[in-house]
This record gives C-alpha cells, structure tokens and sequence, in this order.
C-alpha cells in the first residue's frame, strides 16, 4: 500500500502544472527578463509592429499573443493565462531607451504593506510593528541598472530611513515609523498572607501578657491601692 501511494505522489509530482516560461517580443527579451512572478514589462522599439510570442507549459490557455501594429508611442499589451493571471507589458515606439530606464524602478513592494508605488513618487511612509527587516521586493525599468538599498533593519528609532538608489539618480524613500507598544503595567498588589502557627502562638502569648498586665493594673488602682490607703 506504500508503495502504491508513493507512485502516486510521484505520479502528481511529475505531472505538475507550470505557468508561462517565457514571453519575447520581435525574439528579443522584455524588460526586466521574464520572471513568472513579476507581471509587468516594458520593451522599446523602432519598429511599426511587433510580435509577441509566449512560450506555455502543456494545458494552459494563453490569450494576447500575435502580430500586432503599434498605433501610438505608447503601447500596452495584456498577455493573460488562465494559470497565473495577466502580464502586462507597454511598447515604447520610437523612444530614446537610455533616457527612459536609467534611475527609475518599474515597481516597488513592501512585504506586508500597501503603499501604492508609483515611479515619479521617491518618498513613502509606513508604520511598523516590531519588525527586524522589511521584506522589499523591486522590479528594474532597466535589468542593467544599479540598485544599492540602505537602512533595511535595525529599526530602533521612532523614524527611520530606507533608501533605494537606482544608479545614482534617484534615490526611493521610505519612512519607518515604529510604534514600539511596550506595555509594563507594575501591579502591587497587597495579598494578605495566612500567618504561620508559631507567629500565632507568639502573638496570642503577646496579647494575653499584655491583657494579664492590664487586668493587673486595674485591679491595683481599684482595691490595692486603695487598701494601701486606709492603712
């Protein structure tokens, strides 16, 4: 029976489901280079029209792809599978490359945040919890650019920075705001405790002595000293 259910497991295993392997335009690669996990691309160009080819696994069902012109200067195309959803990819006709890539990311995620990345905005702010490192993940307009991100962890003021520099002309920033809720609530509390039997003992002899001094007292001032008196 083992061995009849490991040949199974092998058999699903085997037989695994893959995403896009790869899409190209005009034969040449997008940019940043396809990566089934990144859903947007960018491919420039002097051509009137362009090709896009999707290389699929078996059983998946591809739309977007073929022959198409490029009616403006710029264009966006959605190559959408039925497996891992739309990738979505704008056509830049005629445009000068270097000008367009250099210093800018394509995207930008925080992992467990929302922050609305938008390339012409270079300044964000989050607050965080208790969190060592932040999980940032970034995608290159250009995959040759050079990205250098400064201040990931170690978040032990109020406000910290995290900087991304892409090849030295713009620089992302991203404000941590820490709330460090360190919550040391100091209870007193007076718990009467239940005496030991000899603490009793010695405070039930302490009482009797100091009753026996009294009664003794008392009856001097009434009849003693008074005896002492008429004698």
């Amino acid at each position: 029976m083992k061995k009849i259910l490991f040949t199974i497991f092998i058999l699903l295993l085997s037989s695994k489901i893959y995403a896009i392997e790869k899409i190209m335009i005009n034969n040449d690669n997008l940019i940043p280079n396809f990566d089934k996990n990144l859903k947007k691309y960018n491919y420039f160009t002097m051509s009137d029209k362009v090709l896009i080819n999707v290389r699929t696994s078996k059983d998946e069902i591809i739309n977007g792809e073929g022959l198409f012109e490029l009616k403006n200067e710029v264009n966006k195309f959605i190559i959408n599978s039925n497996l891992d959803g739309d990738y979505v990819i704008t056509v830049y006709k005629n445009y000068q490359k270097k000008e367009l890539e250099l210093g800018k990311l394509l995207d930008l995620k925080i992992e467990g945040y929302e922050i609305n990345f938008n390339s012409d905005i270079y300044e964000y702010d989050i607050v965080i919890g208790d969190e060592e490192m932040l999980n940032i993940n970034y995608e290159l307009l250009n995959d040759e650019s050079h990205v250098v991100v400064r201040g990931n962890g170690n978040f032990d003021k109020e406000i910290n920075e995290i900087t991304i520099d892409v090849d030295d002309i713009n620089i992302y920033k991203i404000n941590v705001h820490k709330t460090i809720e360190v919550v040391n609530i100091v209870e007193e509390k007076n718990e009467i405790k239940e005496m030991s039997y000899i603490k009793k003992e010695i405070i039930k002899i302490i009482i009797i002595t100091i009753s026996c001094i009294l009664v003794f007292l008392m009856f001097y001032i009434l009849f003693l000293r008074k005896s002492t008196l008429h004698v």
